[in-house]
């Protein structure tokens, strides 16, 4: 089960448990009851639960933009852009930025020429030259720069947890704050979604390169996922990854950053989810006074291809100095499809625990792996996705050794799975999670997501119920559907000295 589905579980169980009022005895109902939902005047979606005696708030803002809404032109300014939106606005960040403003200028006019003259003309005499005053011009604009502006003013007011991440369906920034700072929070984080400052942008781009060469090029099990997913998605843009191809990093533009930005990140694609202690009423003016000044701008279109259905099994090789890992995937239905649900019922079945069939046959009783996991919805949620096994030899067991064990596992499962067992699996997805999730930002983040990714955040209250009414036939029926060879992409990682000469 993904993290964010043991999340759901968890809150939503605690909910029902942790409520004092005996009347309430229903997570979906308490929330239904509970969350109010409001439309800023620019159509942005505010969610509000007032909860806890503690004076405390969790604040997400939630962008529907990730990868997924990227051209070939723009792979990974989804995540560059979450970079640049830390580096302030027009009056944070800045020491002086009348002055700052012409070094800015004249920055991207030379990174801009450099980055043209390196894919039209890579031996022009001109590229030295540039790139010397590209530094220099880096180097005095420095003198202007307050770093880590944000992190600097909400640790000082009682923040915590200041952050942000992307993924292929969603943009989100989070942070818990004193209740009393929800004024200054607004302010803030309105501020740079008007005014937003890219400042450091060449320096920002390289960092980026760093982060590629350290989480993908530099790690087996980071070159083997990126080369699955590019394989299992032919047309998709799920098929890129987040971060970007290194050659697309090196040329992002600044000028198309500030188009992606102005395209994208409009109220119609925008919620708020602010939980803890509060009067929503109150909330919901000081969110007015404040976002409610974004301007209106029309909601692009979203990813109109489709991936094709999969008509053969796919298969690919990676060879990296890493220990061998195989890796299998099947498409699939995404929310709200009843298969979607009998996939995560059948990834807890699989993979969930000591007692899981995957684990028990091929870890403890036949010892030929040393790890092996399953789970549903990768890589997003917003488009159809995949049903993934990952699983590593032990000893001298080999990769097709632990394939066939893996697809011998998964055929006994359509087989032989029985009603009770299906019952202790649904009562352990109920069950599982729970510790650590009885938390503001936890409520928080499971209604952002889904106001994000569903556009209804109702979809929370309703997941324990839809996962009840998946049945042994259902199960049965995703595996011969969509877990057949057709529909298979499967990727070895091998070590570099087995390669082939």
């Amino acid at each position: 089960m993904n993290t964010l589905k043991k999340t759901i579980v968890g809150v939503l169980t605690l909910l029902a448990a942790a409520r004092a009022d005996a009347a309430i005895r229903d997570a979906g109902a308490y929330l239904r009851a509970q969350v109010v939902q409001r439309t800023l005047s620019n159509g942005i979606e505010v969610l509000m639960l007032d909860r806890g005696a503690a004076p405390t708030l969790a604040l997400v803002i939630s962008f529907r933009v990730g990868s997924a809404d990227e051209s070939y032109d723009t792979i990974g300014m989804a995540h560059m852009l979450e970079h640049m939106l830390f580096k302030g606005t027009v009056t944070i960040g800045t020491k002086d930025y009348r002055k700052e403003k012409r070094l800015l200028d004249e920055i991207e006019a030379v990174g801009s020429t450099i980055d043209r003259l390196r894919l039209t003309s890579p031996n022009n005499a001109q590229l030295p030259s540039l790139t010397r005053r590209l530094k220099e011009l880096e180097k005095a604009h420095s003198a202007y720069v307050v770093h880590s502006p944000y992190n600097r003013i909400y640790s000082k007011n009682g923040g915590v947890g200041f952050n942000a991440f992307t993924s292929r369906d969603q943009t989100a920034y989070i942070i818990e704050l004193p209740s009393s700072k929800l004024a200054l929070w607004a302010d803030l984080e309105s501020q740079r979604l008007r005014e937003p400052v890219m400042r450091e942008f060449y320096l920002e781009r390289n960092a980026v390169i760093e982060e590629r060469l350290m989480r993908y090029e530099s790690s087996g099990t980071g070159l083997l996922i990126e080369k699955f997913i590019a394989t299992a998605y032919a047309a998709h843009p799920y098929r890129h990854p987040i971060i970007g191809w290194r050659s697309n990093i090196e040329f992002l533009q600044l000028d198309r950053m500030r188009e992606f930005f102005t395209r994208h990140y409009v109220p119609a694609r925008m919620s708020i989810a602010i939980v803890g202690k509060q009067n929503p009423a109150e909330t919901l003016a000081v969110l007015e006074r404040s976002f409610g000044r974004l301007p209106k701008r029309p909601e692009p279109m979203p990813a109109a291809i489709r991936e094709p259905a999969q008509n053969g099994e796919r298969r690919f090789e990676v060879f990296f100095d890493a220990n061998p890992s195989l890796v299998m995937g099947w498409h699939k239905p995404t929310l709200p499809a009843k298969a979607d649900f009998a996939c995560e019922v059948i990834a807890s079945l699989l993979s969930d625990g000591r007692s899981s069939r995957l684990y028990r046959r091929l870890v403890l009783e036949r010892k030929i792996a040393s790890s092996v996991s399953a789970w549903n919805g990768f890589p997003g949620s917003r488009y159809d996705n995949l049903f993934v096994v990952m699983a590593a030899p032990q000893g001298s067991h080999t990769l097709p050794e632990i394939e066939a064990a893996v697809l011998d596992e998964i055929a006994r499962l359509a087989g032989d799975l029985r009603d009770d067992e299906l019952e202790r699996i649904l009562n352990r997805i109920e069950t599982k999670a729970i510790l650590g999730l009885d938390s503001n930002m936890g409520i928080a983040s499971l209604i952002s997501h889904y106001q994000t990714i569903m556009k209804d955040w109702r979809f929370a209250t309703s997941y324990l119920d839809d996962m009840r009414r998946i049945t042994r036939a259902d199960v049965v029926d995703a595996i011969n559907t969509y877990l057949v060879a057709k529909n298979r992409t499967v990727g070895y990682l091998l070590r570099t000295r087995d390669q082939k000469k």
